[in-house]
């Protein structure tokens, strides 16, 4: 069962990744007030040219006005300047931020368990990672930088218009209680859209990534249309919560745009009152004018700040939410590294269960020695996979123990035990890159000899030699462009780099041709020597030579022994699996 902290409020959190860069913050937002309040010498230039210059009588001489558009065009140069390093630094603090958010949720998604893998989408998964990502990084661009600047610015103009005169200052703000009131009332309904908009959106993405990973399977069963229907009904679900999100923001921009126009039409009006009773100028009128339409802009502003505020912290919550899920499996605070382990495994009255499901295993108990290759077979949901699975801990056992070399793995770190354990799964996963850099996952430091001795022992070297850039070859995403058989032979390479004592194969020839089959399995021999391998397969020819096999049912070992001794055990449910696939070939 996935296992979650209590939910703290996510801005908090994600300031936390913000505060190693609030110098480089700090300093944008200096440069962005720059460049913000350098724009308000342009009214009051122009009252003091149309009072001081263009009025009849003008008391000023004329040389004076170069003198006035010179220091303007002196600060609109500080205004390019500021502009450029507002723009630099808080675009290069916000992709610093997130890049750190996305890390440590990639490093957090890597510690999680397969469990939490079980009950997710990929997609559904990528999608929190880039989507819900680049939604919180509107936050540090926009909100958090732009609506610093835009109060400073809004302060400063409110100081100018009350200078200027009061009476109309205050006929400015009469509809800034409005502002605030639509505000209010819609940045919670937005958010709420926006978190809709957001699972929708997973949704989508987790299951357009089942969809192509599976597109041959889709086709073969002419399903296409039936997926396309699916697909759709899903976007219009998705397209009717993003219109209903657009006609929230809609609604406030409208709003919001009706009042600030509102109010200039309201200081338009008073003004010309004051204008003709003479306790106006014409140019502090302009001034005023001019100040008013700075000031209603960052209003604007805001009230858009405030729907990506809203869009942003939809997304944190997703985001936070990854996070506050614990993986089942942990280290111990007391954990110690194992050193290089012999081999000896012992399943000790092991009891397991998947999360709201029955038990797979009540009490079963499995000794192998060291060096000793065991066989696992039985029918499906006998619990083969899942016994594999719980050595490596990918999951932990509900009950009982393991243990390698006497150790309990719950004692061990994680690192150091799954260090002893080479797999070779049924189907080889391989990713995009070239063959060098999928083998190197068995050994980083391999050097090219290391590399080719490795190929060599899982005869892979002679198929690769004849690829056009040998081990420098791409293979395209999963291997796509190899054959079965040539997969399965580098992820047994693989564990030849790996060199650990304990190899785990989970049928490894299934789905090959004879001819790969043979390659698979001499290169199997060679990779077994010396080693501890839990073998499973249906094949029997497979595990001929295996020291023991055991034979699950139900979820407990009901027979153990050689291949000779359970072959010849009549009424055995190995006996049974030999006469159905074998026949009177090995009962002779």
């Amino acid at each position: 069962m996935m296992t979650a902290h209590p939910p703290t409020p996510s801005l908090p959190r994600f300031l936390a990744y913000v505060r190693p860069y609030r110098l480089m913050l700090v300093a944008a937002v200096a440069c962005g007030i720059v460049r913000y309040l350098v724009p308000l010498a342009l009214p009051w230039t122009v009252k003091i040219l149309v009072d001081d210059f263009l009025a009849p009588a003008s008391p000023r001489p004329h040389a004076q006005l170069h003198w006035l558009m010179l220091g303007l065009c002196a600060l609109y140069v500080v205004y390019g300047i500021a502009s450029y390093w507002r723009s630099y630094l808080a675009g290069r603090a916000g992709h610093r931020i997130i890049f750190d958010l996305r890390q440590a949720l990639y490093l957090h998604l890597q510690r999680m368990s397969l469990s939490f893998f079980d009950r997710q989408q990929i997609g559904a998964v990528v999608s929190r990672v880039t989507t819900d990502i680049a939604s919180a990084q509107n936050f540090v661009g926009a909100a958090f930088v732009s609506t610093v600047m835009d109060l400073s610015c809004v302060a400063v103009i409110l100081i100018l218009l009350f200078l200027a005169h009061p009476t109309l200052a205050l006929v400015s703000l009469a509809v800034l209680p409005a502002y605030a009131l639509i505000s209010y009332h819609l940045q919670r309904r937005i958010r709420a859209k926006s978190r809709a908009m957001h699972q929708q959106l997973q949704q989508m993405s987790g299951d357009l990534h089942e969809q192509l990973a599976g597109i041959s399977t889709i086709q073969a069963f002419t399903q296409e249309e039936s997926e396309a229907r699916e697909f759709r009904e899903k976007s219009e679900a998705y397209f009717s919560t993003v219109i209903d999100n657009v006609r929230l923001q809609s609604i406030a921009l409208g709003a919001t745009g009706f009042l600030g126009a509102l109010g200039p039409i309201l200081v338009l009006w008073a003004g010309a009152g004051e204008v003709w009773s003479g306790r106006l100028t014409v140019g502090t009128l302009m001034a005023f004018y001019g100040y008013l339409a700075m000031l209603y802009q960052p209003i604007q502003r805001l009230t858009e700040l405030n729907l990506i505020l809203a869009n942003s912290l939809a997304a944190m919550d997703r985001i936070f939410e990854v996070f506050d899920t614990e993986p089942d499996v942990q280290e111990e605070p007391q954990a110690v590294a194992l050193p290089r382990v012999q081999g000896e495994i012992a399943f000790e009255r092991v009891r397991f269960q998947y999360e709201d499901r029955d038990p797979v295993f009540e009490d079963l108990t499995l000794r192998i020695a060291a060096g000793t290759t065991v066989a696992l077979i039985g029918p499906s949901g006998a619990g083969k996979s899942t016994l594999v699975k719980l050595l490596p801990r990918y999951y932990d056992v509900t009950g009982g123990r393991i243990t390698i070399d006497g150790a309990d793995l719950r004692r061990a770190t994680l690192k150091s035990l799954r260090q002893q354990i080479a797999i070779v799964p049924q189907e080889p996963i391989l990713f995009s890159g070239t063959i060098a850099e999928n083998l190197r996952y068995g050994n980083p430091e391999a050097g090219e000899e290391a590399l080719r001795r490795a190929a060599q022992a899982a005869f892979a070297d002679a198929f690769i030699a004849q690829l056009p850039d040998g081990y420098q070859t791409e293979i395209g995403e999963r291997g796509v462009r190899l054959s079965g058989g040539q997969k399965q032979r580098l992820a047994i390479a693989r564990a030849f780099l790996k060199d650990a004592p304990i190899v785990i194969l989970d049928e490894p020839t299934s789905a090959l041709d004879a001819e790969s089959e043979e390659l698979v399995k001499q290169a199997l021999q060679r990779l077994l020597q010396g080693r501890t391998a839990l073998i499973i397969a249906h094949r029997l020819s497979t595990i001929e030579h295996a020291d023991v096999v055991a034979v699950l049912d139900g979820g407990c070992i009901v027979e153990q022994g050689s291949h000779p001794q359970l072959l010849h055990r009549a009424g055995g449910l190995y006996r049974r699996y030999a006469e159905r696939q074998l026949a009177s070939t090995l009962l002779s």
